[in-house]
């Protein structure tokens, strides 16, 4: 079967000098946590949905509001016009063999809308990080990345590996997307934390905190984590507790 991608929007926006985050499924799903969080904390409004092939199809409840009878599916897109920020969440694992044909046509699609640049969020296996003492975050940055110097006064550090060889173990399709936007000449920012499997929920307010460093967002005169809405999925984050009759 051929890809096929159908994009359904329900709104108009004119997108031109957007920034869109994209999260990478990785390791602890820290990328789309930290998405969850975004989404949550800036009300951002749903502006399309993406049906594709290369994705592991799923269905579900509204993550952001439980009483609301919306659904949410793989992989849908969020606006907040104040921000000019998109978002885009991926609920479930691209499929391998069509993982690029779907990102270069994500590309394309945004490219068309005019957007500014693009933030890939992620992680890696913590058991890769050969520097033990230094920060657990990394990036990788295009030449004409907008954010050269907010990167600096982050004191942010570079990925270790040569920029013609990327590669993000445990990063999902982080560095496949990377290459695609140079390859398009739309900038583009790569941010990872090394981490391991668990409770990932300080991970991904660790991500937005450093995000926050390049890309303002909240409020600078007050502490960001008191600036947080957790969103309401999170609740169930681990599923329901043992049923007492097990006792």
């Amino acid at each position: 079967m051929d890809l096929q991608n159908s994009w359904k929007w329900s709104s108009n926006y004119d997108l031109t000098n957007y920034t869109l985050v994209v999260p990478s499924v990785a390791v602890g799903n820290v990328a789309q946590l930290a998405c969850d969080l975004l989404i949550a904390t800036l009300r951002m409004e749903k502006l399309a949905s993406i049906y594709t092939t290369a994705q592991v199809p799923l269905v579900g409840c509204d993550p952001y509001n439980l009483a609301s009878n919306t659904l949410a599916t793989a992989c849908e897109l969020y606006v907040s016009a104040i921000h000019n920020l998109l978002v885009l969440q991926v609920r479930s694992p691209l499929i391998q063999k069509r993982a690029r044909s779907f990102l270069e046509n994500l590309v394309d699609q945004f490219q068309q809308k005019q957007i500014k640049d693009i933030i890939i969020l992620s992680s890696s296996f913590a058991h890769e990080k050969k520097h033990i003492m230094t920060s657990p975050f990394r990036f990788i940055a295009s030449n004409n990345t907008p954010y050269s110097e907010r990167i600096q006064m982050a004191n942010l550090i570079p990925h270790e590996q040569p920029e013609s060889d990327i590669k993000i173990f445990g990063g999902g399709y982080a560095a496949i997307l990377f290459n695609i936007c140079k390859e398009k000449s739309l900038p583009c920012l790569c941010v990872y934390k090394y981490c391991s499997e668990g409770d990932n929920v300080p991970d991904a307010y660790d991500m937005v905190e450093q995000l926050q460093n390049i890309f303002p967002l909240l409020d600078r005169d007050q502490n960001p984590t008191t600036q947080f809405m957790q969103p309401a999925s999170w609740k169930l984050l681990f599923g329901r507790p043992p049923p007492q009759e097990i006792y």
